[in-house]
């Protein structure tokens, strides 16, 4: 039987990341009080790693209630909104429930990805926000990071969180040494092939009536996947984000999407070598996803 927390343990060094079906989370940390809308998650970052969950999605933005460079402690948000209410949740105590983790179960990694979103300037020509997150939050703990801007092979990356870059950096020299650069893909996409990896994340669920179709090119990003990782060794990355939401739409909130896509068997598609596969409320039906799809590595 599968020991979730250390699941990685009973997979050689030599694999490829790229090569894993492997379980993540959307708004990773958007699990407290909030607008329904933008509540993602169902418990905390800390129980979505301890069951398996192996890929975070971390927005940030500056801090809401305060100004000039206090405004510079990045908060966790949900587009504009903070996750938490009525005290913002601070970037650096999620990131502290990674390296809390990884601190203990030495055999595995976490890719972390970091957007930059919510409210507030940035002078983004300068290199404003990525020397912020560089400065204050990654410098001084460069020893907890894989900061290679390609994917390692397991045995690099145990006990690392793997820097996944949602925001650009102007610097040359910076960002050959800030992680894997995911800047940018197409909004809504349905398949962006960027070269070192592939995304899908169709997210205007407009109706209910849009969910099937999600549905079916999470079902076909997974495929995908799959396929390809039988037949290449190039250690490419998927990531297929299952969220979607219409904030107008009771419907169309991230726990009724959630249960819908679970009601139309999202896991038939599953197999090994399935990519991410980034989930919202993933603890429902007791991890059922999350479990079926470290199952498939085995």
């Amino acid at each position: 039987m599968v020991n979730y927390t250390t699941w990685l343990s009973e997979l050689g060094d030599d694999t490829q990341i790229g090569s894993l079906s492997i379980p993540g989370t959307h708004n990773s940390a958007a699990c407290h009080t909030a607008l329904p809308s933008v509540q993602c998650q169902g418990c905390s970052v800390t129980e979505q790693l301890k069951h398996g969950v192996r890929f975070l999605d971390v927005r940030v933005g500056k801090h809401p209630l305060k100004t000039g460079s206090d405004a510079n402690e990045l908060t966790v948000v949900h587009g504009k909104f903070p996750v938490r209410i009525p005290i913002p949740k601070k970037l650096t105590s999620t990131l502290q429930e990674v390296y809390d983790f990884l601190n203990e179960n030495r055999s595995e990694f976490v890719i972390v990805l970091i957007k930059q979103e919510g409210t507030g300037e940035w002078d983004n020509a300068q290199d404003e926000f990525a020397n912020l997150v560089w400065e204050k939050y990654i410098e001084s703990n460069k020893d907890k990071w894989y900061l290679g801007t390609g994917l390692p092979r397991l045995g690099d990356a145990r006990g690392k969180a793997i820097l996944f870059r949602r925001f650009g950096v102007q610097n040359d020299e910076k960002r050959a040494q800030f992680g894997f650069d995911a800047a940018s893909w197409k909004y809504n996409t349905i398949e962006d092939d960027r070269g070192a990896f592939v995304v899908q994340d169709f997210c205007e669920i407009q109706s209910k009536d849009d969910i099937p179709k999600k549905v079916d090119y999470v079902k076909n990003l997974a495929q995908k996947a799959a396929e390809h990782n039988a037949t290449n060794t190039d250690n490419k990355l998927f990531v297929n984000f299952t969220s979607g939401s219409n904030f107008f739409d009771h419907a169309c909130w991230p726990k009724q999407v959630a249960q819908a896509m679970a009601g139309l068997n999202l896991q038939e598609s599953f197999g090994k070598g399935s990519g991410i596969i980034v989930l919202d409320y993933v603890d429902e039906n007791d991890w059922m996803l999350v479990r079926q799809l470290i199952e498939k590595n085995f």
